[in-house]
């Protein structure tokens, strides 16, 4: 029997989405190389379509989301306890131990297996150490992604940036007094976030890329009409969704008609973790729609999902650049992968990729500004654009991230 290569993703709950296509770019190039593919997902999903997939098994309870929430007040109150109820509910680690245990049961893991997992924080980590733990652990090949941002705390006050950073080392500590069968290794996906969880919690982290899509087709160049300025991935205050109503009327207010340029806005509210503003901003959209303003609503199908990329002009990416200064950019990625300029902050990842295809900002009251200068400058970043893409490509597939993962575990 082939090696299994077992990937487990518990935030899988939808047919479409980010979290599913990441799994289906991997579980394709792993099939390619005659694995026997196993995709772990969240009991909740609808029918899961994943070709490449030998067996699919909607194994687990909670998302990673569900996973990590925890009320301020007990965050604040457990840091200061220095305890370990400061990573989450115990339970729930228990629980994602004893749902591994099922799910590797039943979908036939063997000593030896590659297991990927691209989503997990402190709790899965510690959920998987508990499982090594147990009297029938298989000993298996575990590769843990972590794609969180892990700020270094700064000053004497007691920040969110503390907090998660004793959450994050205090999970790792966990994880070392537990794990007892198996090989682990840890990645992060930017060299800032590998150097940062390096440093943080004293283990060798390896970067991988950022697993595109070969099917993403490059854009077209523009023929003359309106220029379509894009707004992909879930309507979230920290990507910046609450600035684009002010953004499309100062747009218009320097004279670019609906004839010049015309918005394309995703505006998916994340069931957790949704905030006032990016809700007021959505009204505000809705309202305004069908006036050069498309309002939309995804998740999307694959085919959708990479026309809506392909056929835009400009991709806005306004994130936080408190969020984004080491963590990557799914969308920004697929943008450079198929020649789309793309508009995103100093200071974070996307600006540190690249200067070639599109422009930064220095902060928020400039964002419209950097959009006029690319509308009113837009041959030559299309054509920077487009011609970086191959190099793009080069460097960012499934088929090097799997390299990557099985060179390290010829190592382990």
């Amino acid at each position: 029997m082939s090696r299994n290569f077992i990937l487990i993703d518990h935030s899988i709950e939808d047919s479409t989405g980010h979290y599913l296509e990441y799994a289906k770019r991997v579980i394709r190039a792993a099939k390619s190389l005659n694995y026997r593919t196993v995709l772990g997902v969240n009991s909740r999903a609808d029918e899961v379509i994943c070709p490449d997939a030998d067996v699919i098994d909607k194994a687990f309870s909670r998302s990673f989301w569900e996973n990590s929430a925890i009320s301020r007040s007990a965050l604040v109150a457990n840091y200061f306890r220095k305890n370990s109820k400061i990573v989450g509910n115990p339970d729930f680690a228990r629980i994602y131990a004893e749902e591994l245990q099922s799910y590797f049961a039943r979908v036939g893991a063997k000593a030896g297996d590659v297991v990927f997992v691209p989503t997990l924080g402190g709790i899965e980590l510690i959920g998987i150490a508990l499982y090594s733990a147990t009297k029938n652990a298989i000993s298996l090949d575990w590769h843990l992604l972590f794609r969180r941002d892990l700020p270094t705390p700064a000053g004497i006050f007691i920040s969110k940036e503390h907090i998660n950073y004793f959450r994050t080392i205090e999970s790792f500590s966990e994880f070392n007094t537990c794990f007892t069968k198996g090989q682990v290794a840890f990645y992060t996906d930017t060299a800032e976030l590998t150097e940062r969880y390096s440093r943080g919690v004293k283990k060798v982290f390896v970067t991988l890329p950022i697993p595109i899509d070969e099917a993403l087709s490059v854009k077209n160049k523009t023929n003359g009409a309106p220029l379509i300025v894009s707004y992909l991935g879930d309507a979230r205050e920290e990507k910046g969704f609450h600035l684009l109503p002010k953004l499309i009327a100062a747009i218009r207010a320097h004279g670019f008609t609906e004839a010049d340029v015309q918005f394309r806005v995703q505006a998916n509210l994340p069931l957790i973790g949704n905030s006032a503003r990016a809700a007021d901003a959505k009204k505000q959209l809705v309202n305004i729609q069908g006036d050069g303003v498309q309002v939309l609503y995804g998740p999307f199908s694959s085919d959708v999902y990479y026309q809506l990329i392909a056929t835009s002009d400009v991709i806005l990416i306004p994130y936080s650049k408190k969020s984004y200064q080491a963590r990557s950019s799914g969308i920004f990625a697929e943008a450079l992968a198929s020649g789309v300029p793309t508009l995103y902050p100093r200071g974070t990842w996307m600006a540190r990729t690249t200067t070639l295809c599109g422009l930064e900002y220095e902060n928020i009251s400039h964002l419209h500004t950097a959009l006029i200068r690319i509308l009113c400058n837009y041959p030559k970043y299309e054509e920077q654009s487009i011609a970086y893409n191959t190099e793009w490509r080069q460097q960012h597939s499934a088929r090097n991230l799997l390299k990557k993962i099985l060179k390290n575990s010829q190592q382990l």
